[in-house]
Formats: structure tokens, sequence, C-alpha cells
């Protein structure tokens, strides 16, 4: 019985670093995309400290993530 306990735990661990992985991947996007925007085109400075302030937000996020999917990884082994 503890082998099948053992293996659902590690069922929803990789779940869960496979849901981080998949956000992870969605705010280096978007990061990316909003750097290009700025460095390609020419925004107004209103809309460059909105972007600039979004685009602080998701560094914050995607420290987040990389915080969680260390933690995840340190619980699967």
């Amino acid at each position: 019985m503890p082998k099948l306990a053992k293996k659902g735990k590690d069922s929803a661990l990789t779940m869960k670093i496979s849901a981080v992985e998949r956000k992870q991947k969605e705010v280096n996007r978007v990061l990316k995309l909003k750097s290009e925007i700025l460095l390609k085109s020419e925004v107004s400075y209103l809309e460059y400290i909105e972007m600039r302030s979004e685009m602080e937000r998701l560094k914050a996020l995607k420290d987040t993530f990389e915080r969680r999917m260390h933690k995840l990884k340190q619980q699967a082994n």
C-alpha cells in the first residue's frame, strides 16, 4: 500500500512540475514579446511606463515560479 501512495504522490508532483513549467514558458514568452515591442517600436512615454511596470510584475512572477519549481524538484528527490 505505501508503494501506491508514493506513486500517487510522485504523480501529483509531476503534474505540479509540468504546470509550473507551462506557466514559466508563458511568462517567458510574454516577457520576450514585451521586450521586443519596447526595442522595435516607438511607444509613448505612458505606454513605456505601463509596459515597464507590467514587465517588472512578470519578472517577479517568473522568480516565484523558479522558486516553486526548485522546491517541487527537491520534494521529488
